[in-house]
């Protein structure tokens, strides 16, 4: 269920006035194409979007009631190609670069990719191509929440968000301009250390972050048309670890979004948003244990997290409750580096409690049994809620 726009009430979209032009450009190709008529306005906007594509088995729907958000001012249309197989598309969304991550929604032991995204063809609009899996490996029709954002301007803290642009890259490979974005003006590397196992190399957090206890935001979805999850490893050890739906390691591409007081849309001001680990795999009498930054406290901390049940958590954000928002979850691996991660986590769903957001996760060991995993969990309300 999604929050209390399942009530009924009524969409409500972020405005930026940023017009957009017709361009066919892959995963923040640099190539642009000139607006038909003179027009002095960007081709390539800021775009940041969210979606909880909630209809798995209908061919093509219009997200409404509440249930999406796209700054640039289109509906969101999601179409299912094939079983698992999906597009959305942002009306009105033409841009390059940025980054986008899917996850599944339901609490089923699914998991969900993003297979690319591109400027459309035939309209001025951005379409995100999301793919998800049953514990098999084999494709699945399931709910999914999917976000984008290309921002590259905030007013405190640290963002950076990448795309890798090759499974196995030789050495230490520097990322192209197109493919990364990070606020302390760095580039962004990484290196394959091992199958499946990459090791992250970004600038360290800028001087105004030094000495306060935040913790950081770090969400990654494997890219690709495969039954792959990926993971990052504990908070700040910056590595990845990818395997497929048996737990085997495997090279692949992924996308990453890192930072600290900003949310998985890199904004740090204007919507209330939370970001948190739950120690899952430490979890011991009914008791679980965790990390979190909340941005109503401007602090460390801000939120609550409660054992259900083998592999079912909740996580009670403080001060985050209003009327629209998008919840986001991924596994992060054991707290040694050299154990192999385990399994993966679902959005099982989300609801304002009071003045508090409550988020639901699931958990699960490959195959699908439920297990006690560490889970990363982020909010973030719609802007400027």
């Amino acid at each position: 269920m999604l929050r209390s726009a399942v009530r009924g009430e009524a969409c409500r979209r972020w405005r930026t006035g940023a017009a957009v032009v017709l361009a066919a450009v892959l995963l923040g190709s640099a190539a642009r194409v000139a607006p038909a008529a003179a027009d002095p306005l960007p081709i390539n906007p800021t775009v940041t979007a969210t979606v909880w594509a909630h209809s798995p088995t209908t061919a093509e729907y219009r997200i409404t009631g509440g249930y999406s958000a796209n700054s640039a001012e289109g509906d969101v249309i999601v179409r299912r190609t094939s079983t698992g197989a999906y597009t959305v598309t942002l009306e009105g969304g033409a841009t390059t670069g940025g980054v986008a991550h899917a996850v599944a929604y339901g609490g089923g032991p699914v998991h969900c990719t993003i297979a690319g995204w591109y400027r459309s063809l035939v309209a001025p609009d951005l379409v995100i191509q999301v793919r998800c899996f049953a514990a098999t490996g084999a494709p699945v029709d399931s709910r999914f929440v999917a976000t984008f954002t290309n921002r590259k301007q905030i007013h405190q803290g640290r963002l950076a968000w990448f795309v890798t642009d090759q499974a196995a890259p030789t050495g230490v490979r520097t990322l192209p301009a197109t493919y990364r974005y990070d606020s302390t003006g760095g580039e962004i590397r990484y290196e394959r250390l091992a199958t499946g196992r990459y090791q992250l190399h970004l600038n360290p957090h800028p001087p105004s972050e030094y000495g306060h206890p935040y913790f950081p935001l770090t969400h990654v979805t494997a890219l690709g048309t495969s039954a792959v999850n990926c993971q990052i490893a504990w908070p700040d050890h910056l590595q990845v670890r990818c395997a497929n739906a048996a737990g085997i390691p495997v090279d692949a591409r992924f996308t990453v979004t890192y930072g600290v007081r900003i949310d998985l849309l890199g904004h740090s001001a204007g919507p209330r948003f939370a970001s948190g680990t739950l120690y899952g795999e430490q979890a011991s009498g009914g008791l679980i244990s965790g990390d979190s930054y909340n941005s109503v406290l401007a602090d460390y901390g801000g939120a609550r997290g409660t054992l259900l049940g083998t592999g079912r958590y909740q996580m009670t954000f403080q001060g985050t409750g209003t009327a629209y928002g998008t919840a986001f979850v991924n596994a992060h691996a054991p707290h040694f580096d050299s154990q192999p991660i385990r399994g993966h986590c679902v959005l099982a769903s989300w609801f304002r409690s009071g003045a508090d957001t409550v988020v639901l996760v699931n958990c699960y060991a490959w195959l699908g049994v439920p297990a006690n995993l560490n889970a990363r969990i982020s909010y973030t309300t719609w802007p400027f809620a």
